[in-house]
């Protein structure tokens, strides 16, 4: 028995060898190995242990994006989809240099990890520190108000604005402001406008990794009328005893523009002040300088500020002469 068993015993191995490899031929006729590339995109895990200690995190160049190359049956292929191929990086592996090893596995049955291979081994990211800062809001004007109208100011409903991001580029930012237009207007400008941030060379700065408390902010240009009146000047008490006032008090300054809100300014037909000179006991003529601004109403200001506001006031006094006394003249010079 144990002679026939090892009788040609070389032959009868090679006809399993030969029948292992026929069948292995015929499998591979019949569901061949093949291989297919997928677009798979990468599961960043255990972000929040850098997120947490007040680091961003951002991948760069795209690379969480990658092609992932599957070896399997012809069979196992046709089944298969991107959905089964799972690529995952832990930011727990961060390496020097802000990488991150990219981990493949795969959902089917008959496929490890050996069958798999990308096109990438790590993710790419910048790790930086989370900066915040607070920076004022301006406002810039745009355009010019309606004729015989004028800005007095702006405001906004909150004067400042905080931000936070990368700190490289929060360090960047020098100017926030909004930008209202008051083309033609005749009344007060209220309106919400978006907040822009500005670098130092004025150039506006869009990043969507900067984050803002507010994105808009409500905004006020007051408009003011400009009106012409005329200026009025009287005065207070009475000269001394044996003197009268001549005339009326002379100005360099008796028109005058003014500007306030329109229902306050509409209501103006002249500056009055009264008491411009106190006469009180003089035996000359009066000459004095003063500010009209001082005089002006609650409200209303002089709006060119090259304006010259002082004027001179003047106002002659003469002696008053008795009846008697021009009848005694008179007798003395007949």
């Amino acid at each position: 028995m144990a002679k026939r068993l090892t009788h040609n015993l070389g032959l009868k191995i090679l006809a399993v060898l030969i029948a292992a490899l026929l069948w292995l031929i015929a499998i591979n006729i019949n569901d061949p190995v093949s291989q297919q590339t997928y677009s798979v995109t990468v599961q960043m895990n255990n972000m929040n242990t850098l997120t947490d200690n007040n680091k961003y995190v951002e991948v760069l160049e795209n690379s969480d994006n990658i092609r992932v190359t599957v070896r399997a049956a012809r069979s196992v292929l046709s089944e298969l989809s991107d959905k089964n191929i799972i690529a995952t990086a832990d930011a727990n592996k961060l390496t020097e240099g802000d990488y991150i090893p990219i981990e493949l596995s795969c959902t089917r049955n008959g496929i490890s990890a050996d069958d798999l291979k990308a096109d990438k081994d790590y993710v790419r990211v910048n790790v930086e520190n989370i900066k915040r800062r607070q920076l004022p809001i301006s406002v810039e004007v745009q355009g010019e108000p309606a004729e015989n109208y004028m800005l007095n100011s702006t405001s906004t409903a909150q004067n400042a604005v905080s931000i936070s991001g990368p700190e490289s580029i929060i360090n960047t930012v020098s100017t926030v402001s909004v930008e209202i237009d008051i083309t033609n207007a005749s009344t007060d400008v209220n309106i919400s406008l978006p907040i822009h941030l500005y670098d130092s060379q004025g150039k506006e700065i869009i990043d969507k990794r900067i984050t803002k408390n507010i994105s808009d902010v409500s905004t006020t240009a007051s408009i003011w009328l400009i009106k012409g009146v005329p200026i009025e000047y009287g005065y207070t008490g009475v000269p001394a005893d044996g003197y009268e006032v001549d005339g009326n008090i002379g100005s360099t300054i008796s028109y005058i523009n003014i500007a306030g809100k329109p229902g306050t300014v509409k209501n103006i037909q002249k500056i009055s002040i009264e008491d411009a000179l106190d006469i009180s006991g003089v035996t000359r003529n009066v000459e004095e300088i003063i500010d009209i601004r001082k005089f002006l109403p609650d409200g209303v200001i002089i709006p060119d500020a090259q304006t010259d506001t002082k004027t001179t006031l003047t106002l002659r006094i003469l002696k008053i002469v008795e009846e008697e006394e021009e009848e005694n003249t008179e007798e003395e010079n007949g």
